[in-house]
Formats: structure tokens, C-alpha cells, sequence
């Protein structure tokens, strides 16, 4: 038997055949409908597609997917979560409007549509942007009026392309914010970036302190250059980071190496006496010599 799609409601509102908005309402077999390569939406959430696969098991689909014909049935241009939640519920027919249009414009409906959503990644957002730029030719200015956004934030969010993959990875899982990231972005080396990245996402720094460690950061480089014309060997700077790491995993505490003319300075922060006493008993086989119980 085959399970229908459409909402109980809307079947009452919209007839097959029928023309909505100048697009025309017609039921359509899933298999019928592949997706829209355009797509910027990466991640989805498995949970909240079953919830909605839920939801439409009971009253169907109320908002019908958009696609247009293509060779051999139809392409999508907005719906993608609905869709996914339809196979998942077991339908074979889903509603849809049809929409007669070309291959480039389908890629800046689909894109523009995701993006007046609110729930679309940063980086997705990013990646969308940069999409209808380079497939349109638009300037920011374009993009901005196109999206309903001012300028400066359609630039803010573009700058999100330049991340290093891995800390694109971050952003995108969630552990580090949109925030943390325009702030390492001020950082023009791709491995400096990494590094702080990690330490902001192991000490779950805010983004007020991760904007402060880039300015000292930024800060330590100039007086470095000022005060010596050496160049720091980003392989040893990158083994340091390592060693601070192992270092901070193992007693459980913020860890900092930095290099000096001879040798070098190791940091350890605590945030109380009691974390501190904690730590040189650690250090000290679990014993303290009366002079550290003094500290």
C-alpha cells in the first residue's frame, strides 16, 4: 500500500495539478527526486531528522519540498531535511511544488534558501557564500543585498574559509564557537592557528581570553623580531606544543613552554593553593619536604 505524504490539513487547501504562488502542486515518488549537489547544509542532525520523521508519520508533510524536472525526474531545491525525514518514516510519495528553472538558477535558490534559515553552521554559511560568489560573479556587496545581510558580516563569515581544515573541523563539530574563530584568524599562519585552537578547545577558553592570548601572541612575535632577526623554527615551536600538551594531559593543568636565548620557561597555572599543593605532591612522589608546605 503506498503511504502518501501529504498533511491532512494541506489535502483539504491544495488540489494536484493545482498552481501555488505560479508553481504547481503535485505528489511525486521519492525516488523520483535526487538531491541538490548545491546543497550547504553538511551536518545533520540524526535526532532531530527522526524527530520530524516522527511528526510526519502522524500528520504527514505540511510544507511541501520545492524541485524542479530534470532528465529522469526532478531535482531538489529546498526540503532536504523533509526529505531525508520521509524516507526515514516510510513514505513513497512526498508533496512538492515544481518549479521551472535553470540549472544556475536552482544552485541560488537552493543556496539562498538554507541561508535565510537560521540553523545552518557558520562554516556552512561560509562555504554557501562563497558558492554564490564564485558561481554568479557577485561582489559582497552583491552577496550582502542578495542575503539581507550588511556587508561587513557577509565579509566576517566569509573569512571563515581560511581556517585550516582541522580547526574547520572544530568549528563544525562545535568545539569551538564562530567566535573563537574570527578571533584565531588574526593569526596569519595556519600552524599558529592550530595550536591555539587546541589550547582553546582543551581549556575551554572564552572568547574574550582567546581574543587576549592573540594579542599577546601577536605581541610577543613583534618583540621578538625587534629585539632578534632569528626566526623561530616553526618544527621545534610545533614539538614544544606537542610536549606542552602531553605535558597538560598527564597532571591536569593549563601548560606553557617558551623558548629563550638559553633554554627555556616552563608555565604552569592553578587556579587555588589547594590545586597547587596538589601538584607538587604530584611532582614530588607525594611527598612534600617542609620547605613546600611553606609555600
Amino acid at each position: 500500500m503506498t503511504r502518501r505524504g501529504l498533511g491532512r490539513g494541506l489535502s483539504a487547501l491544495i488540489a494536484t495539478g493545482e498552481s501555488v504562488g505560479g508553481l504547481r502542486f503535485d505528489e511525486i515518488p521519492i525516488s523520483a527526486i535526487r538531491p541538490n549537489a548545491n546543497q550547504p547544509r553538511r551536518n545533520f542532525s540524526e535526532a532531530a531528522i527522526r524527530e520530524l520523521s516522527d511528526s510526519i508519520r502522524e500528520v504527514g508533510i505540511l510544507q511541501p519540498l520545492v524541485v524542479r524536472p530534470v532528465l529522469n525526474g526532478f531535482e531538489l531545491i529546498a526540503g532536504e531535511r523533509r526529505l531525508r525525514a520521509a524516507r526515514m518514516a516510510g513514505l513513497d510519495r512526498v508533496p512538492v511544488l515544481i518549479r521551472q528553472a535553470a540549472e544556475g538558477e536552482s544552485m541560488e535558490l537552493a543556496l539562498v534558501e538554507n541561508l535565510q534559515r537560521e540553523d545552518l553552521n557558520p562554516l556552512e554559511t561560509a562555504t554557501a557564500y562563497q558558492a554564490l560568489m564564485d558561481g554568479f560573479g557577485l561582489s559582497k556587496e552583491q552577496l550582502a543585498a542578495r542575503v539581507g545581510k550588511s556587508r561587513a558580516a557577509v565579509t566576517n563569515t566569509l573569512r571563515l574559509v581560511h581556517l585550516p581544515d582541522e580547526v574547520k573541523t572544530m568549528l563544525l563539530e562545535g568545539q569551538i564557537s564562530e567566535g573563537h574563530a574570527r578571533a584565531l584568524l588574526a593569526l596569519k599562519n595556519g600552524a599558529q592557528i592550530l595550536r591555539l585552537a587546541e589550547r582553546v578547545r582543551e581549556e575551554k577558553l572564552s572568547v574574550r581570553k582567546t581574543e587576549e592570548l592573540v594579542r599577546s601572541y601577536q605581541a610577543g612575535r613583534r618583540e621578538a623580531g625587534r629585539s632578534s632577526p632569528v626566526q623561530e623554527d616553526p618544527r621545534e615551536a610545533e614539538e614544544l606544543d606537542r610536549s606542552a600538551r602531553a605535558l597538560q594531559r598527564t597532571i591536569r593543568m593549563p601548560v606553557r613552554i617558551k623558548t629563550l636565548r638559553r633554554g627555556g620557561k616552563l608555565e604552569i597555572r592553578f587556579k587555588d593553593r589547594a590545586e597547587l599543593e596538589a601538584l607538587v605532591a604530584r611532582l614530588s612522589g607525594g611527598t612534600e619536604s617542609e620547605g613546600n608546605k611553606n609555600i
